[in-house]
């Protein structure tokens, strides 16, 4: 019976064993290596900014209304009736505004003194400015989407004439927002009722004041 090796079999067989499970295990490796490589391909969609700047372009005059004389009549005068109460009405006080979305800031811009920053909160498009001590003041609206907002300005002017028991009492303002009747009555007059004197005068005007995105 002719001698076989049986030695020399085995430590082949060992050897082949040890070359397959090397080749298997780094080709595991190169799949579990191209899995994670996968995983950190980017995000090819765009990222909301968090911080928008805007400039001024232009205004407009949503609306005035006046109640005057003995009797309260109430009138709607056009633009330039504006004149004579707010000459500045056609440019606002801040030239460019800063709408911070992370910090929850509006900052109003206008190269002075007069620039000021307001922690603010959002209600679907509305910018209210979210003072506790107060009740939130609407500011103007955020247009994500033409990348545009609209900054929102009101004019007050209350006069009353002297009376036997007073004198004549004049108030002005310019203030966030929007006026209307239920927001001006119930100060100086309850009502146009109570405007009994030729002098008498309740003004108001709602103004927009467009900025958009460089």
């Amino acid at each position: 019976m002719p001698f076989v090796n049986t030695f020399k079999k085995t430590i082949f067989a060992k050897k082949a064993m040890m070359k397959y499970s090397f080749c298997t295990a780094f080709t595991l490796l190169s799949l579990i290596s191209c899995g994670n490589n996968d995983n950190m391909i980017e995000d090819p969609r765009p990222i909301d900014k968090e911080l928008h700047s805007f400039e001024f372009k232009g205004y407009s005059v949503i609306s005035t209304t006046s109640y005057k004389g003995s009797k309260g009549q109430k009138s709607a005068p056009d633009e330039a009736y504006l004149n004579n109460y707010w000459s500045l009405y056609k440019e606002p006080a801040w030239k460019k505004i800063d709408l911070d979305l992370h910090n929850n800031t509006i900052r109003l811009v206008a190269g002075t003194s007069a620039d000021i920053t307001y922690a603010i909160k959002m209600v679907n498009d509305s910018v209210l400015i979210d003072d506790k001590t107060i009740k939130p003041n609407y500011v103007g609206n955020y247009n994500k989407k033409e990348s545009s907002f609209t900054l929102k300005r009101t004019f007050r002017y209350i006069k009353k004439a002297s009376r036997e028991t007073e004198g004549l009492l004049i108030t002005q303002n310019t203030l966030f927002g929007t006026t209307q009747y239920d927001t001006i009555f119930g100060t100086v007059f309850t009502n146009p009722s109570q405007m009994t004197k030729s002098g008498d005068e309740v003004l108001w005007s709602n103004v927009d004041y467009y900025y958009q995105a460089p």
